[in-house]
């Protein structure tokens, strides 16, 4: 079947993605944040949408598993960060928890795909699992886990923002990956044994 979107748009969009989240640390402007972390959820989505396609040639049930969860996390992030803008304080109250469930989702289900991703070997493994890892040291920075804020930081906080660079860093470079046409099924060590034993 062939995809709707070339893979080269897909992995523009996630160099874009990671671009924007890495942008968050040279000043972005504030009133832009809404549309950077709409960009970095697309940019997630685009990668993983890209690498579904040579992915299940390996395991269609692990590639599923990693799929699913980071579009739909994503897509619940991206409109909860839409129903947000104009409000007056986004992030307190119970429209502020259900933002902090679905940026945890969001976070959880980056680290899944990249250890999955990690697993299956047609990205990069350095940069998924970078990715993985980035993604849960990330969630240490999280306001309502309390284990820092702005009024109080502790040692989570550079921490945190470690692991969001190390995240968006991976998202730029599998979203590279992926247009330049980099993305593809590798064969593994007992493949490799399996073909010598049969030339």
């Amino acid at each position: 079947m062939k995809r709707l979107v070339p893979a080269r748009v897909l992995g523009a969009l996630g160099v874009l993605g990671g671009a924007v989240l890495l942008a968050g640390f040279v000043g972005f402007p504030a009133e832009l944040n809404p549309l950077r972390l709409v960009l970095w959820y697309l940019g997630g989505i685009a990668v993983a949408v890209a690498a579904f396609e040579p992915q299940p040639a390996i395991s269609r049930r692990l590639a599923l598993s990693a799929t699913i969860p980071l579009g739909l996390a994503s897509a619940c992030a991206i409109l909860w960060i839409l129903l947000g803008i104009g409000r007056e304080s986004p992030f307190s109250g119970t429209f502020g928890l259900v933002g902090f469930w679905a940026g945890l989702a969001g976070w959880l289900a980056a680290a899944l795909f990249g250890f999955v991703a990690a697993r299956l070997g047609v990205l990069w493994r350095w940069a998924s699992l970078a990715l993985a890892i980035g993604s849960l040291v990330a969630i240490t920075g999280m306001d309502r886990l309390a284990l820092t804020s702005r009024d109080n930081p502790t040692l989570f906080a550079p921490i945190a923002l470690a692991g969001i660079a190390v995240a968006g860093t991976a998202w730029l470079l599998l979203g590279a990956q992926i247009a330049v046409g980099g993305a593809r099924p590798r064969p593994t060590v007992v493949d490799d044994l399996h073909r010598r034993a049969q030339a």
